[in-house]
Formats: C-alpha cells, structure tokens, sequence
C-alpha cells in the first residue's frame, strides 16, 4: 500500500466487515450510565452502613447494660501438675528455703536469712498459677521494680475476711484477716508471684529479687507413692529440707477442688477435708506424734516394715469415721491418716504401703520424687 488510491480501494472492499456505528455509540452510552448508577449505589450503600454503625453501636451497648467485665485473672492455662514445683530461690549467701510446697494451684515458699540480720526476717512467697489470681488490688498500688520489670508493693494485698456472725466467739476484737504488705509482679510465663511476711518494704523487695522460676520439677520427699487408693490425686505438698531444722514432709491426696478462678488460702495448710493425707517425721520424738503407747498396739509387718493400724477414736490420733496407718520405715515415722475408712479400707491402706518407696529422714540426700521415677 504506497499511495491514497490503494487504500481507499482497500476500505471500499471491506466496508461491508465494518460494526454498525450506532451500535458502538449506543453501547458505548449505555455502558456509561450503568456506571454511573453502579457508582451512584456505591455510595449511597456506603452512607447506609455508616448510619447504621453510628445507630447501631449505642443501640447494642443499651441491650447488654450489665455486659461482665473480663475476668481479671485472665485466662487459665497449664503451668505444671499439682505435685510440681517452679518456686525457688537464687542460690546465694542471703536466703535459705524453710518449706516449700503446693497447695492446688499456688506454690509457697517460707524463706529465712543466712545468719541473723536485724532488718531482715525473710517472708513469705506464693506463685500463682496463670489464671488464679486477681491482681486488682496489687495493680493499685505503688509501682517498684523487681528483676528489671515493673512490680507493685501494697500495705495490704487482700481485704478483710468476712466479719464472724452473730453469736459466734470470734478469737478478738476484730476478727477479719488481712495478709498484710506484699511485693508482687507477673512472671512472662503468666504466674503472678507476691512476697509477704517481710521486716519492711525494703526488706520485702530484697527477698523479691532472690525469687526464681524454673521448669517444673516433682516434689521430693522420703517417700514415693507406686499405688494410691481410688486413684486420687496429688493435691497437696509440703517439706522442710534442711536437716539443720529438722525434715519432715506432707502430702494430701484428692483434697477439694478450689472454685475455678480463686488462689489458694493464704494460710498454706493442708485442707482439713483431703480425704487421704501422709506425714514424715523422723522416729526420734515420734512419740510425741503417735503417742507413748503406740508400740504396744497389735503390730503388723508389710513390705518388710513395722506397722500400727488403728480406727476411730483411740489415743492422739482420734478420728470417728477415719483411721491411721503408722510405717516406720528406717528413720523415718510416716503416718497415713484416711478420713472416711468406709471409702478407704485398712485393705487398700495394706497394698498402698506394699508400694512405697522409703528414703531416710536424717537428711535429704536419698529423698525421692513423690511419684513417677
């Protein structure tokens, strides 16, 4: 094509191949105002939606008045089992561990100074289970500083128990608790920790910086359990380990569950209703726990050990529907108190001790995880 001539012959001949030309302008048009309109409904939809939202949110809020307020615990998660600890103390010249133990979902450790500081008495430290303890009270107050991260320090960490009721004896003039001043922070595993009990703040805050969290361990004792009646738990566990204070060790089997949410008593005893619990003390003195006459009770050997059944209520040991298990094994006097023997037979209380693994009690050098291997 090198001339005006060939291409008006060229469009002659396919002038009938060409699209109709009102067709492109109509559709052209057409297309045209559909997006307008399609625009045109973007934005009024647009202005709906906002309406609605800005209605609606009050209107929502008006329907649930009394919407709770999250749980400030925040929520639970799996830390360790019962009978596991990960409450300890920096090893150093400054503090030693008393006792230390578990009470369902709180670990507790009694700290004392080396030596004999007249500022320093040591206290008191709890761990708190992610998800069991309320920090509202201790977020109220001042802010310190413990490990490098923020911490809190209150006059008193909890309020007065309820008042005693009418009628009753209470113990004083006033007969409401309160656990006193307390250092606390929450550890980045989610466990809230407070030390209490402390000579001063000061002194509060020092111990504070000696606390240590590790993975979880199985708590020692001079005994361990391969059988236990029922199959109930590890709810409980406590040991003094310094043989220069005496050892002795406690376990509770099976004791209450604690309302979901709630930490554990402050006062870090075994619950009066654990249905199986086992105490360790060595035999020197034990008479003073088993009483004078105690050998003179009908004797059993099992397992190759001493032991004294008694039920209900008969000398140091009364209990109406329960009974005692008394082993003494090597150095060690253990006694198994069952509270209801209707549940736990003298039978069971026999293959229990056909189970148990003994340490000794004049020291901890061969004390044993208190189950497993």
């Amino acid at each position: 094509m090198t001339s005006l001539d060939e291409l008006r012959r060229t469009l002659e001949q396919r002038a009938d191949l060409a699209p109709d030309a009102v067709g492109l302008v109509e559709q052209a048009r057409a297309g045209a105002v559909r997006l307008r309109r399609r625009n045109r409904f973007r934005a009024v939809a647009a202005a709906v939606v906002a309406v609605a939202v800005a209605v609606g949110v009050p209107y929502a809020a008006r329907l649930n008045p009394s919407e709770p307020a999250p749980n400030p615990a925040g929520p639970m998660t799996y830390y360790r089992e019962p009978f596991q600890l990960t409450l300890d103390l920096a090893p150093g010249p400054v503090y030693f561990t008393l006792t230390h133990g578990t009470q369902g979902r709180t670990q507790f450790l009694v700290a004392r100074p080396i030596g004999t500081p007249k500022d320093d008495s040591g206290g008191t430290i709890a761990a708190h289970d992610p998800g069991t303890f309320d920090p509202t009270r201790l977020r109220r107050g001042e802010r310190v500083t413990v490990h490098g991260h923020p911490a809190f320090y209150v006059q008193n960490l909890d309020p007065p128990a309820p008042s005693e009721p009418a009628g009753t004896n209470a113990s004083g003039p006033d007969s409401s608790y309160r656990i006193g001043a307390a250092v606390g922070w929450q550890d980045p595993s989610g466990a809230w920790v407070t030390v209490s009990d402390g000579a001063s703040r000061a002194a509060m805050l020092r111990l504070a910086e000696s606390v240590r969290l590790t993975s979880p361990r199985t708590a020692r004792a001079p005994v361990r359990f391969g059988w236990v009646p029922l199959d109930l738990p590890v709810t409980y566990t406590e040991s003094r380990d310094v043989a220069a204070h005496g050892v002795s060790a406690n376990i509770g089997f099976g004791g209450p569950a604690e309302p979901s949410g709630q930490p554990s008593s402050p006062f870090f005893a075994m619950p009066y209703d654990t249905p199986l619990s086992v105490s360790v003390l060595p035999m020197e003195g034990i008479m003073t726990a088993w009483g004078e006459d105690y050998a003179d009770r009908p004797m059993r050997v099992i397992a190759g050990h001493r032991t004294w059944y008694i039920e209900g209520d008969a000398g140091p040991l009364a209990s109406r529907d329960g009974s005692h298990m008394l082993i003494q094994a090597g150095s060690c006097g253990i006694t198994i108190a069952v509270r209801d023997r209707a549940s736990i037979p003298s039978a069971a209380l026999e293959r229990m001790v056909e189970n148990m693994t003994f340490g000794g009690c004049d020291d901890t050098s061969d004390w044993l995880p208190i189950v497993g291997s």
